[in-house]
C-alpha cells in the first residue's frame, strides 16, 4: 500500500485533524503489520505506546477471568488505539484484536503527546475520546434493551462502516458465528436462528469462519427499529 492510499478518505481521529498533522504522527511511528486474529494489545498489560490504524478492522474486547468476554467497540482506519492507558498510566483495560490483516504505526506515549501539543490537537483528541465514551453508552443501552436481531444487525453494519472506503471487501466479515455471538455476550444458539432466517431471505451468505452481507440496506433498517419497523426483525 502506498503512502498516498494510506492517507486518503479520512475517518476516526484522522478525520478531525489536518493531513499534515496525521502524516507527522504516522512518520514518527514504527510500521507494524498484524495478521487476522492477532492481538495488538492485551488486557492487563502495561501501556507506554499508542497505535495509529492505517488499514484493517479491529475489535476491542473485555474479558473476565472465567473466560467470558464482551465486545466493547469496533475500530478501523484513522483510529488511535491504546491512548487511554497513556493518559492515566494504568494497565490496558481491554484486548484489541485484528479482524482483518492490519497495518498500524506504533508511537511511544510521550512522543504522541508531544506531537499532539506541537500541532495543537488537544481539542480534537478530547473530542475523539468523548466520542468513544458516547459510543460505549449507546452500546450498553443496546445490550439491555435491544433484541438479538437488532444487536446483530447493528454489529454487522458497524463492521462494514469501520472497514473504511479503501477496504477491498467491506461487506465480508471474517468472524465465525461463535465469534459474533461472543461479541454480543450471547450463546451461539441465540444468533444461529437469526442468521439462518437472514440467509434464507438472501440477506447474508455464510461460509466457514466468515460471513458476507449481501443486502446492506435491509440490515441497516433492521438495526434501526426506531426509524423503520420494516424488514426481517427476527427474535
Amino acid at each position: 500500500m502506498s503512502a498516498d492510499n494510506e492517507f486518503r478518505r479520512p475517518t476516526g481521529f484522522r478525520s478531525l485533524i489536518s493531513s499534515r498533522a496525521w502524516a507527522e504522527l504516522v512518520q514518527q511511528g514504527v510500521r507494524i503489520q498484524y495478521r487476522a486474529r492477532e492481538n495488538l494489545i492485551a488486557q492487563g498489560a502495561p501501556g507506554g505506546w499508542v497505535l495509529l490504524c492505517l488499514s484493517g478492522r479491529l475489535k476491542v474486547v473485555y474479558s473476565r477471568a472465567d473466560g467470558r468476554e464482551v465486545l466493547l467497540a469496533i475500530r478501523g482506519p484513522g483510529d488511535v488505539i491504546g491512548e487511554f492507558s497513556g493518559r492515566d498510566g494504568q494497565p490496558r483495560s481491554a484486548t484489541v484484536q485484528a479482524i482483518d490483516p492490519v497495518i498500524a504505526y506504533k508511537l511511544p506515549d510521550q512522543r504522541f503527546n508531544t506531537l499532539v501539543q506541537r500541532f495543537q490537537l488537544g481539542t480534537q483528541l478530547n473530542s475523539y475520546l468523548l466520542g468513544k465514551m458516547r459510543e460505549s453508552a449507546t452500546y450498553a443501552w443496546q445490550l439491555a434493551h435491544r433484541t438479538t436481531a437488532v444487536r446483530l444487525a447493528d454489529l454487522l453494519i458497524t463492521l462494514i462502516d469501520a472497514a473504511g472506503p479503501d477496504h477491498p471487501c467491506p461487506a465480508t466479515i471474517a468472524l465465525s458465528q461463535e465469534e459474533l455471538a461472543t461479541a454480543l455476550g450471547l450463546a451461539r444458539s441465540a444468533v444461529t436462528p437469526v442468521l439462518a432466517e437472514w440467509k434464507a431471505a438472501g440477506l447474508i451468505c455464510v461460509s466457514r469462519g466468515k460471513l458476507h452481507v449481501a443486502d446492506v440496506a435491509t440490515l441497516e433498517r433492521i438495526s434501526r427499529p426506531d426509524v423503520s419497523t420494516s424488514g426481517q426483525n427476527g427474535p
